[in-house]
Formats: C-alpha cells, structure tokens, sequence
C-alpha cells in the first residue's frame, strides 16, 4: 500500500562502500550535483525516485476506497495503490494492487495523472490510472481496516484522505465526472469559433456547429468553457455515418472526455439508424486507442494523410465501427 516519505532513502544516502568492487565510495560531482561515486571502478551512485502505482475504478458509478491498517495513515482512506516492483510494469502494478487491497480485478483504460510526492533526501511518483471492472468481489485486504465505495457528492473529508497525491486525483476525478456532453446550439457558435480559432487542429469542419439531418456537432463544457468537439456527418442513402473531427482542449486531455464525445457520436449514428460508423486517425494519435477500446475494428490504411492543422503526410488507419 502506498506510503509516505521513503524509510531506506536515509539508509541508502549512507552507502559507503561500492556495490560492485567493495572499495569506499567518494562524493564527486556528477551532472549538477555531488553524488556518491566509487573512485576505482567509476560506479556512480544515483538515488532515483521510487515509483508507485494505483487505479481509480467506479462501482455502479461509486469510486473504491480503502481505509488504511498500517502506517503510515492508518485509519485514513486511501485510492488502491502501492509501489511498482522491480520486475513489473506500472500497470501490473495498478491491477495487482487493486486485487491485493479489495479483491476486485480490473482493466486499466487510461492514464488518470502522474503525481508527485515525499520530500529529500527521496522523492516518489505516484502513476493512478482510470480503469473498469472485470471481476473479483468486494472486500478488504490484509493490510486494509475496510474497503467502501463512495458517491462523487459523499465522499470522505479532505482531511480524511491520507496523501495529497491521492487527494489531488479524486479532485480531478470529480472535476472529470462534471464534464457536461451535449449537442451543440447555435448559441454556441462564438464558442466553437474561438476554439477553431486557437487550436488549428480543430480545422474548419466544426465551424458549422448547427445539427441537420446530415451532421451533428457534439461539444464537452467544463461549467462555461468549452474543452472538447466531435464532428459528425452521415448519408442516409449509404447507411454510414463518419466521425469528421474529436478535439479536446490541452489540460482537458486524459480525463475520458474524448472516449465521452466518441460514445456519443457512436449513440447519434445509432439514433440515425446508420449501420456502420467510419472514422480515421493517424498512427500516432491518441485517438487511435480511444476508437480501439470504443470497438472500432481497422479497415484500412493510407501513408499520405493530411491531419487538420498539421503538417502531413502522415500515416493514418480506416477504422469502422459495426451498429447493425
């Protein structure tokens, strides 16, 4: 389970001797600061961040949380995380986590946010990722007093929450979970000018942010300020809709708002009685993933791909999506 300041840094910080050939290490200056190096065979002595991973998973639209048995913070409630093995990776981390602390198996989906904690002489990074449920039933780990879930509205106090870091991601989450999705009006149309106007990557396709029978603009706000748009047209008499344009907002990224905005273009094709939703994205957008995990299957490719607002070519893949 996550903790706080790191116990050995202290221990380590007073390594004497080299791992490797035994003989009494020097401080000598390496990069931009003196570092414990060893003066026969150069073994230099780097004391990096430790590395934690954890999730955030809902319940039936309820977050988990877990109420510490061991120090630090016992008592307080915490996200399910702990620190990254040697031999695994982040997101193994996250997934066995979760199982140890609450018997729940989970999917990871996506980065939620990369957090910064401890102090000198060692620092950690707290990696949380969003995920779903797979499996596993609800209950308390050995290290665990409880496992709850909580509504986003009744959550514990903020000074019930035992780290910064895990405080500092459910404030995101909640934040993430007020994004409104909707169809856009013509009241909006200042809006979504401003945005084409700042991001080139926008392109002109959105500018026209009226909904007709051929196309629909969906838009994400943040309370005022719009964050994200989703571009559709369709052609009735070919039964295929296309998803034209998903942008969203800088600093808005990573907080499911695209996968939002695709699951809503995939509705609106469904409600047009379309029978099969295109869309395209270059190899190395973010997008890609989002249509992959949404159950778009590739159809093609082409290397000469001209993205709104970039500088092509580039390579990009067809992909569809079956509403039949």
């Amino acid at each position: 389970m996550h903790g706080g300041p790191i116990s050995f840094a202290g221990m380590l910080m007073d390594m004497e001797f080299c791992p490797k050939c035994a003989t009494k290490l020097e401080s000598r200056s390496t990069g931009d600061r003196p570092r414990p190096t060893c003066p026969a065979c150069g073994f230099v002595f780097y004391l990096n961040p430790v590395v934690g991973a954890g999730a955030l998973v809902e319940k039936e639209g309820r977050v988990v949380l877990v109420r510490r048995g061991m120090g630090p913070k016992a008592g307080y409630w915490s996200l399910p995380a702990g620190y990254v093995e040697a031999d695994e990776m982040a997101e193994d981390a996250a997934v066995r986590e979760m199982e140890e602390e609450t018997g729940l198996e989970i999917e990871i989906d996506d980065l939620l946010g990369v957090y910064s904690f401890g102090r000198e002489p060692q620092t950690g990074v707290l990696i949380l990722y969003s995920a779903h449920l797979v499996g596993g039933e609800l209950r308390a780990g050995d290290d665990a007093q409880e496992v709850q879930t909580f509504d986003p509205t009744d959550m514990p106090p903020d000074d019930q929450i035992a780290f910064h870091t895990h405080l500092q991601a459910l404030r995101d989450w909640r934040r993430a979970r007020a994004i409104v999705c909707r169809p856009a009006t013509p009241d909006d149309h200042p809006d979504v000018v401003e945005l084409s106007r700042r991001y080139r990557e926008v392109g002109d396709v959105c500018l026209n942010n009226s909904t007709t029978p051929d196309r629909a603009v969906l838009l994400a706000w943040d309370r005022d300020q719009l964050v994200g748009i989703a571009c559709v047209s369709h052609q009735s008499w070919k039964y295929a809709a296309n998803i034209d344009q998903v942008f969203v907002r800088p600093g808005y990224r990573r907080w499911g708002i695209a996968t939002r905005l695709v699951g809503q273009a995939i509705a609106h094709a469904r409600e047009q009685q379309m029978h099969t939703l295109l869309a395209e994205a270059p190899i190395t957008n973010p997008i890609l993933l989002v249509y992959l995990k949404a159950g778009f299957r590739v159809s093609g490719f082409i290397d000469a791909y001209y993205p709104p607002g970039r500088k092509g070519p580039v390579t990009a893949l067809f992909l569809a999506y079956d509403l039949s």
